[in-house]
């Protein structure tokens, strides 16, 4: 019976995938069988960072003097001309809300075996604003951070900061725009969380989860933070 029935799991995905063909969210190329969520070849192409083994990465400099950082990651470099900038799009605004599980995963299983949620109490996605999840229909950076929390076993506090300021986008805002725009936009509870992991999709500035820590200071002072997003923006990092 278990392999009738490992069969009959196959034989519907094959049938699937001839009516509604999966395609690599970066190039739009055919998935085979053993492929997930991209290609073999985009899978290898993909600008990562390489910086989980670096305890002072370009990222954790973006915060340095400006947050208590114990731990920052990003997956990967972003700009428009890079691999990762179609799979960012398509998270974002293509409605394929299953990209941000499946990578915040990938992340989450490749950093754990380097403590880099070691301590951490809960993953804080960075909220959106009412008027954006109804357009938008779910929030990319919840999806990154159900990934990780499916793989860490640590619990996400998702009602623990909410957007009570519409910021409409930060894409074509310089970085002092880009900071004046999110200032104050965000209201946190009070927690008896000691360390928090703050997730989201796109780091470029830093202005929009310093805005979010902020927020969180205010109401528990005594909160270390790390930071983990899926991709870094190449022109924001202090070489």
């Amino acid at each position: 019976m278990p392999h009738g029935s490992s069969f009959l799991r196959r034989y519907a995905a094959a049938t699937l995938d001839l009516f509604v063909p999966r395609l690599c969210p970066c190039c739009n190329r055919t998935l085979s069988a053993g492929e997930t969520l991209l290609c073999a070849r985009c899978l290898l192409l993909l600008p990562y960072t390489h910086i989980s083994d670096v305890y002072d990465n370009v990222v954790a400099r973006l915060f340095w003097g400006r947050l208590p950082v114990e731990a920052a990651y990003s997956h990967v470099y972003y700009s428009r001309e890079s691999l990762s900038f179609p799979l960012l799009m398509k998270l974002k605004y293509g409605h394929l809300c299953h990209i941000g599980e499946v990578m915040g995963e990938a992340m989450a299983v490749q950093l754990l075996s380097k403590g880099f949620f070691q301590g951490v109490d809960g993953v804080v996605p960075t909220p959106l604003h009412w008027r954006r999840w109804w357009q938008r229909g779910y929030n990319q950076s919840a999806m990154l951070a159900r990934g990780v929390s499916r793989v860490t076993g640590i619990p996400m506090m998702s009602g623990l900061v909410r957007r009570h300021r519409f910021t409409g986008t930060q894409t074509h805002r310089d970085s002092a725009d880009r900071q004046k725009n999110v200032e104050a936009a965000f209201r946190s509870r009070k927690t008896e969380a000691k360390h928090l992991l703050l997730v989201d999709d796109v780091l470029t500035t830093g202005s929009t989860l310093l805005s979010l820590a902020t927020a969180i200071l205010k109401e528990n002072p005594d909160v270390r933070f790390s930071i983990l997003t899926l991709a870094v923006a190449r022109t924001s990092l202090p070489y």
